[in-house]
């Protein structure tokens, strides 16, 4: 994590990264049986009244560890809409962009993209408390661009922050659970769709942004950089890593105006949240320790460094 103070700045670790996916042709649709609303994407042209995104994709989050998915996306505030733009490596027969209120896979608002064997559709879809999916009535992803490109399969489409569609999930300020998932082979129809039998997961993103430009440091502004050995990730759903670090002797006290995380690049995806915590003043012989916080051979001392001096979680800038 990185820390800025008057004097310092703390940093730690995370990065992932994704690629594309395979040819596709896509057709935005309302059911599979081609509704009037569909629309072949191996047509589909930029529209006056869809144009791109005036800025570039500024924002950017890898969704999956294996770096597969990699979602971006900028912000209009004043037209009140999402530009998402969704990157897949090696798609086969589809892929599942979702939000649901903590990341699970009922009741989820999504947009999907699915073959059947012969062709390709693009729709908006929900689904249910059993996860079963269905082609919403009411369509609010508009499809802007479907392309092929050589490091994968871009998707890009919008919609606004709130539909007033009771199915659809209202994108606020605060943490945003994102679901992800793959298909892996054609599918009839959108309702022979299940979540829970296929591969998914779950990604945090902080999605509305603060509409104000970064902060200027001041010019005597010194960083401290606090970064965690090159660790083996064990094989368990979530670990806690603990790892000392004795600050400089000389180190004269300092005042934090700022502190954001430093990722090492591929992990992104891997690192949920990170906490810098302070020793007690009065602690002496301080232990080196870098190992699982919930080791039983930890040292003993090391519940005297309970003072939390900077706190990041997936999703924050700084």
């Amino acid at each position: 994590m990185r820390i800025f103070n008057k004097d310092l700045r703390l940093q730690d670790i995370t990065i992932m990264y994704f690629t594309g996916l395979a040819a596709l042709m896509v057709i935005l649709v309302a059911s599979y049986q081609a509704p009037s609303n569909a629309v072949d994407v191996s047509s589909l042209k930029p529209s006056p009244s869809s144009p791109l995104p005036p800025l570039s994709m500024p924002f950017r989050m890898p969704l999956d560890p294996r770096g597969d998915l990699q979602l971006a996306w900028n912000i209009s505030y004043s037209s009140q809409e999402v530009y998402i733009q969704l990157r897949v490596a090696d798609l086969r027969h589809g892929v599942i962009l979702g939000m649901s209120d903590r990341g699970e896979l009922t009741n989820a608002d999504l947009v999907v993209l699915w073959d059947t064997g012969t062709k390709s559709y693009f729709g908006d879809a929900w689904s249910n408390s059993e996860g079963h999916v269905s082609l919403d009535s009411q369509q609010d992803y508009e499809l802007i661009e479907a392309k092929k490109k050589a490091d994968g399969f871009y998707l890009l489409f919008k919609r606004p922050f709130s539909t007033c569609d009771p199915r659809d999930y209202v994108i606020e300020e605060g943490t945003v659970h994102i679901i992800y998932g793959l298909l892996d082979q054609p599918i009839a129809s959108l309702e022979d769709l299940n979540l829970f039998r296929i591969h998914t997961g779950v990604q945090r993103v902080l999605m509305l942004r603060p509409d104000m430009p970064s902060p200027t440091l001041p010019p005597d502004v010194q960083t401290l950089d606090v970064l965690a050995p090159n660790i083996i990730i064990p094989n368990q759903e979530t670990t806690y890593w603990c790892f000392i670090q004795k600050l400089p002797d000389d180190m004269p006290k300092n005042h934090i105006v700022m502190y954001e995380s430093r990722i090492t690049p591929g992990n992104e995806a891997i690192v949920h949240h990170i906490e810098v915590f302070e020793c007690a003043t009065d602690l002496r012989d301080v232990p080196q320790y870098s190992g699982s916080c919930d080791d039983k051979m930890k040292p003993k001392k090391l519940n005297f460094c309970r003072h939390v001096l900077a706190a990041w979680a997936m999703g924050a800038e700084v």
